[in-house]
């Protein structure tokens, strides 16, 4: 972390964008308790069929490095594309960010306990974060997503003609 540089922001790509989209059969969109309807967007046949699918938490950690560009806004807001989308749109965007990433920490209420210590210069207390963790195996997960990716250009997800767009939902982001 730290003031933006040319490093720290090949750092966050290297993760943000390395993840690859997964194909998805219609026994794995069951499990995810999701039903096929004509909205969703599959892969032709002869490109192996199934449903496009990503990684959640690589969303996440978009919607992190948006929010830490925006700490930085006057550094980025000539590059950012979520900034350049104009400012309606980049405020939908934030908004939404916050509030995926509100609703992953509630649903995974991290319920460590902070201690907190009398520090010098300081009149409250002061929290101490360094707790530890029990973290999943980002490399295994990266590993899976490499191993079941689908490695097509953007271009072979077409429309088949039988599909039923979904109606906008208020505040959707517009592209």
């Amino acid at each position: 972390m730290g003031k933006p540089s040319l490093d720290l922001d090949a750092a966050w790509d290297a993760i943000v964008h390395r993840s690859r989209p997964t194909r998805i059969t219609s026994e794995m969109l069951k499990k995810l308790h999701k039903e096929e309807r004509p909205s969703l967007i599959r892969f032709m046949d002869v490109d192996g069929g199934g449903y496009l699918g990503t990684l959640e938490f690589t969303h996440q950690l978009h919607c992190l490095n948006v929010l830490r560009k925006h700490t930085y806004y006057e550094h980025y807001k000539d590059t950012e594309p979520a900034i350049l989308e104009g400012p309606q749109a980049y405020r939908t965007h934030l908004d939404h960010c916050v509030d995926m990433l509100r609703q992953h920490i509630l649903c995974n209420a991290d319920v460590g306990l902070v201690t907190n210590d009398w520090v010098k210069g300081h009149k409250t207390p002061y929290p101490d974060f360094s707790n530890w963790h029990r973290c999943r195996d980002v490399e295994k997960i990266w590993e899976w997503n490499e191993k079941h990716s689908v490695h097509l250009p953007w271009e072979r997800l077409t429309r088949f003609g039988d599909e039923v767009d979904l109606e906008q939902p208020d505040g959707a982001i517009v592209s």
